[in-house]
């Protein structure tokens, strides 16, 4: 899973380059992103625990793939540690490996796919917000994993 999270950082640096404005981290200069480490916590659970944290965050209850919560620190705290916090993301492996079978995918295409979505989450990306925004992170997601040879999820 770090080639899937490496692949996903290397794009949006090279989108950072070219003038993306990543919305979480708009107060952070392009230099500044791409020179620190970034960071984030991944976090693995259960249905039950799943279900109990997607009701908490986003009143839906039931467990669902994949939860982000983006680092919500001050630029001038970010700009005084040695490294650049993303935030958290919290899989639920029993709904991702029962979706996958669903749609026909392999677990870790699937996989791959959640954590490329939950890291553009953390960075600020919502296909909630409107079409523009939908189509903006699908054609992310389908870029970076067609570098990493798996299939348009959206297929």
């Amino acid at each position: 899973m770090l080639s899937v999270m490496a692949a996903t950082l290397n794009y949006i640096d090279e989108q950072v380059k070219g003038g993306l404005i990543l919305p979480y981290f708009e107060d952070i200069d392009a230099e500044q992103w791409q020179e620190k480490i970034k960071v984030l916590d991944i976090y693995i659970t259960d249905e039950v625990e799943g279900r109990e944290l997607n009701l908490e965050a986003r009143q839906k209850d039931y467990a669902t793939n994949i939860l982000s919560y983006p680092s919500d620190l001050p630029a001038a705290i970010i700009g005084l540690m040695p490294t650049l916090p993303l935030g958290e993301l919290i899989i639920c492996h029993a709904v991702m490996i029962r979706e996958a079978a669903e749609q026909n995918k392999e677990a870790v295409q699937h996989i791959s796919h959640l954590l490329i979505h939950g890291v553009l989450h953390l960075l600020g990306f919502d296909h909630e917000l409107g079409q523009a925004e939908q189509d903006e992170m699908e054609r992310f997601e389908i870029e970076i994993l067609a570098g990493l040879n798996i299939p348009n999820p959206y297929n």
